[in-house]
């Protein structure tokens, strides 16, 4: 058995200033590690992929994993990978008896004799790796950062040699890429047809330090032959290599530089193939250093527009003192983003975590900023928010737009929950993302999966005319507006100025200004998945999102409680192409079995439809479709979402149904839609709705709402159905029929008529919609371990098929094992604290409770379940999302046991359960840094319980900024007294072993007051 000397033990360390440090770290715990892809507001973001192998920099490109210059590569592969075909660095040492081969940061064969040890230090906006090898008296630094605020997106790379023995040293020394992908080739085509894709590829522009990368053309087999402009550059301290044949040789693995060890005195190729292979990044260099002495080798990895911008800029990009200034302006970037959450405790780790979840929390929802457009309302515009995808979500197709303003894609569920506590950091966007959300609520209750970034379109172009007299040259207006006719970004406009040699009068800023004050914007949505080949679907969870942003800002805007609900009339709805089919569409014979498939449907007359309108196409209207986009107020689409959900209820009038393909949160029951499951989450979220509502009629005296025709109808007659209807089958078909009447009247739009619903109906129909879902939760209580069941399959017992189609006529329910998620919906509707701490109790009884981590799992033991329920049963217990400690959830039930008042059970929990305080060891990896989940202590593999996967982009982000504004300001700081004036008066829940040694506690409150306790 081979024993690593104690020196080569990995060791996790927090440093003062918040950086994290992991020595030896190539014998650590492997992980996955990411940039933020933040490049300020004029610049270009990259993503940007790490690992703990090698140099670390797994892969990095712009916008998707179709636009590389390091092939993307999964997690596991990447580790593999990461040490031979990322960055490299060789150095030969000249002594008078031999050269003395070394790799830096590489465990290989010909570094086995040498005493070396390394360590990463990871920063919010850096990386940093050092080795010091007292074999041969050299430490070698890199630091890579993304290059913020400039018109090209490029990773930098500062190498650092330095002696640290008492002799001169002379070595030669290759450093860089063994191999880069030109712009043009697509991630596909290095999977599939990688060799063939070589042949389009090109190396030109070889100067001095710069090399450029691309194809000449688009490789899509296509009649229209399309060239590329843009293109990957190198630039460097000396003349790029960029064959890796003229290094490697016959070593095509990579292996090792096999001709740069062969000849003694290796120079600069004479003969370099340019083209038709994958070329190489790499620099030679003659050092001599002197004892003490240092070295530093720069060099950027980016994508330009334009082989003649790099020759115009190269001058400028290579030198050190550019290099310098953007280091430091990457790091300012992301502690400005930060300096919103500072928060001075006596626990460094818990400080420095809440300034890395705040970050993380930006990366997957955005930043809003607020353009002074002298606009009556004001124009919110959310930058660096993307849609989560990495070396572990290699699922995903991530985006990262590649221009100025840069903002991204993102999944309904993922954005909504990330911007719940933005109001609080950011007070001046107000309502906007609360109308964001509810706008994309459909009139059927449910939403589309994809939320797009913002596009404007000018409000009058004759208007704006005037208006760029005073912001443009004369001569450049008509190419302007050319630009504008179509749909646009901030970045974009910007973009095209630029590359287009447009000049301003007036600086970018205050010409935004003056384009965003004469603009409109447009919010859109997709329905699905891109690369989703079928229908896709509707999640039952969604809207519950949008209550949380509503209570979210009552409780900042108390006052505002009438304004909001009944006065604002400028809801919309989403006019979604796809449809929920009816139930003799959807109940079919599968394999012997009744089945719940395909239950979306395309339809084509309302695509049609849409097509012809100019522009705001996705707004349902009046006139069937054909008339303007209907407003109303939020009061009326809380209501329809309530009533919606209300006729969803399963034939046991339990949980709700799953009657659109997909499940709810908990995706992983991919399989539960077929089998005619429900969620009782839901059912909970649906009481919820329902004290919502009735205590905002209670603090108001409206005495009316107006609400569409067809909705007014649907209410009506699920009203008399709530009174009439004897058992909950005969509810269910009949709610179903009512639901399936309204959905055809509504399919294209809606008349646009109007009619009142009184104060008392609503409060009747409230109190009748209680009584029957109060019923359902009962029904899904476990009284033996006092815990709620969470998900029930809906057997199809009895049926008979007419003419093809199934008409059910009894259900048989099963429950699922234990879900922490219905514990902690259960905790949002129980109103007394002796009840919350019942359940609570409970649940640590439970086998939801990891005796060994003391931590909680997300499921209980899954394996008496079919595998029909979805992909959590095929996977390992205590690893996905089967049994394992899974973060979101945990901080979810950890925010609820808070918010009910169980302050001494809250704290209790509080370091066993958060990051910050894990043992980094068993972790394996920064505690500042949440994961999606932690393998739980029943895994197969004991090694790796504890241990956290799949990093960051996590709603656990979205729960802990809300457990720590409670913990600092009390649950409703804002509040009306009794003459309706509105008062502020915190009441934290602070532990006594947070506050510092001069007994103090500090933190900010909206974002930029200090407030010190």
């Amino acid at each position: 058995m081979i024993k690593e000397p104690k020196s080569k033990i990995p060791e996790y360390k927090l440093a003062p200033d918040g950086s994290f440090i992991i020595q030896n770290y190539n014998l650590a715990k492997p992980f996955a590690n990411f940039f933020p892809g933040i490049a300020g507001r004029y610049g270009i973001p990259m993503w940007v992929f790490y690992v703990n192998r090698g140099q670390c920099i797994a892969s990095f490109g712009v916008k998707d994993k179709d636009h590389p210059l390091l092939e993307f590569f999964p997690a596991n592969r990447a580790w593999q990978n990461t040490p031979t075909q990322g960055f490299r660095t060789f150095i030969k040492i000249r002594t008078k008896k031999k050269d003395i081969f070394y790799e830096p940061f590489y465990n290989g064969y010909f570094n086995k004799n040498l005493f070396h040890r390394n360590a990463m230090t990871i920063t919010p906006s850096d990386l940093t790796l050092k080795e010091i090898c007292s074999s041969l008296g050299l430490e070698t630094e890199i630091n890579y950062f993304p290059i913020p605020n400039d018109c090209y997106a490029a990773l930098a790379r500062i190498v650092k040699i330095k002696n640290i023995s008492r002799r001169k040293i002379r070595i030669q020394l290759l450093d860089g890429l063994p191999w880069i992908i030109p712009r043009g080739i697509r991630h596909r085509f290095l999977k599939d047809i990688g060799r063939t894709a070589e042949a389009w590829a090109r190396v030109v522009n070889v100067a001095n330090c710069a090399a450029f990368y691309k194809l000449e053309v688009d490789p899509t087999d296509r009649p229209d032959v399309i060239f590329i402009e843009k293109g990957n550059f190198y630039v460097s301290f000396s003349r790029p290599i960029i064959d890796p044949a003229a290094i490697f040789g016959p070593r095509l693995n990579f292996d090792y530089p096999y001709l740069f060890l062969r000849d003694k005195n290796y120079k600069y190729p004479k003969i370099q193939t340019a083209e038709s292979k994958m070329p190489s990044a790499m620099s030679l260099a003659e050092i001599e250093l002197k004892p003490g002495e240092e070295k530093y080798l720069n060099s950027l990895f980016g994508t330009i527009r334009s082989a003649e911008l790099l020759k115009l800029r190269l001058t400028e990009i290579k030198s050190a003192k550019y290099l310098q200034a953007k280091r430091k302006q990457n790091q300012e970037i992301i502690l400005r983003l930060q300096s919103d959450i500072t928060t001075q405790s006596s626990s460094s780790e818990f400080d420095f975590y809440c300034r890395q979840t705040y970050l993380d929390n930006i990366i997957r929802g955005g930043y809003p900023i607020i353009f002074n457009s002298g606009a009556e309302k004001k124009q919110i515009f959310y930058l660096y928010m993307r849609k989560h995808g990495d070396l572990e979500r290699d699922y995903n197709r991530f985006q990262i737009e590649p221009t100025y303003f840069s903002q991204g894609n993102g999944n309904f569920r993922d954005i909504a929950q990330n911007r719940r506590n933005d109001i609080w950091f950011n007070p001046d966007i107000e309502s906007a993302s609360l109308n964001t959300f509810l706008n994309l609520i459909q009139t059927d209750g449910f939403n589309p999966l994809i939320v797009k970034g913002l596009q404007y379109h000018l409000k009058d172009k004759a208007q704006f005319r005037k208006t760029c007299f005073g912001l443009i040259n004369s001569q450049d207006i008509d190419k302007l507006l050319s630009f504008l006719e179509q749909p646009f970004t901030p970045g974009g406009a910007i973009f095209f100025i630029e590359e287009n040699g447009l000049s301003l009068k007036v600086s970018k800023d205050k010409f935004l200004d003056a384009l965003m004050a004469d603009s409109l914007k447009e919010e859109d949505a997709q329905h699905k998945q891109e690369d989703d080949h079928g229908n896709g679907g509707f999640w039952t969870d969604h809207w519950t999102y949008c209550l949380d942003l509503l209570e979210t800002y009552l409780e900042l805007h108390p006052e505002k409680l009438q304004e909001i609900l009944f006065r604002e009339k400028d809801f919309k709805f989403y006019d979604n192409v796809y449809v929920v089919r009816p139930r003799k569409e959807k109940y079919a014979v599968y394999e012997n079995k009744i089945l719940q498939l395909d239950s979306i449907a395309f339809n084509e007359e309302k695509a049609k439809m849409q097509s012809l309108r100019p522009n705001q196409i996705h707004w349902t209207r009046t006139t069937g479709g054909n008339g303007a986009i209907y407003q109303t107020t939020l009061i009326a689409k809380l209501v329809c979402i309530l009533v919606n959900k209300l006729a969803s209820l399963d034939p046991f009038g339990c949980g709700i149904e799953m009657e659109a393909n997909k499940p709810n949160w908990y995706d992983a029951l991919n399989g539960l839609p077929a089998l005619f499951g429900s969620s009782i989450c839901e059912t909970m979220e649906l009481k919820r709705l329902i004290y919502f509502l009735q205590e905002s009629l209670s603090r108001t005296d409206e005495q009316k709402i107006l609400i569409f025709t067809e909705l007014h109808d649907f209410i009506t007659s699920l009203s008399q159905l709530l009174t009439s209807s004897s058992d909950a089958f005969s509810y269910w078909d009949k709610s179903y029929c009512l639901k399936e009447e309204y959905r055809k009247k509504t399919l294209l739009g809606i008349d646009g008529s109007e009619k009142e619903l009184d104060r008392q109906a609503i409060l009747d129909f409230l109190q009748q919609a209680l009584k029957k879902v109060n019923a359902g939760i009962k029904m899904a209580f476990e009284a033996s371990d006092n815990l709620f069941c969470a998900y029930f399959i809906n057997r199809l017992a009895e049926y008979e098929i007419k003419d093809g189609v199934v008409y059910p006529r009894k259900f048989q329910q099963v429950k699922l094992p234990l879900f922490l998620e219905a514990q902690v919906h259960a905790l949002k509707i129980l109103k007394e604290e002796s009840a919350a701490h019942k359940l609570y109790v409970a649940v640590k009884k439970s086998q939801l409770y990891d005796k060994q981590l003391k931590m909680y799992k997300v499921t209980g033991d899954l394996r008496a379940m079919p595998f029909e329920i979805g992909r959590c049963r095929a996977f390992s217990p205590g690893w996905l999302e089967n049994e394992s400690i899974w973060l979101h959830m945990e901080y979810k039930y950890l925010l609820e046991i808070l918010t009910a008042g169980l302050y001494e059970e809250f704290y209790s929990e509080f370091k066993n359960i958060l990051v910050c305080f894990q043992d980094p060891k068993r972790y394996g990896r920064s505690i500042l840094e949440n994961s999606s989940f932690i393998a739980s202590s029943v895994f197969i593999d004991k090694n790796l319980v504890g241990t956290g996967f799949v990093a960051r982009l996590s709603g656990s982000t979205a729960e802990f900024l809300h457990i720590w504004r409670i913990i600092n300001i009390g649950h409703k700081p804002f509040f009306l007294n009794k003459r309706g004036e509105l008062n502020l008066r915190f009441a934290p829940v602070l532990a006594g072993w947070l506050f510092r040694k001069d007994c103090t506690y500090s933190f900010n409150f909206l974002g930029s007051i200090k407030v010190i306790y």
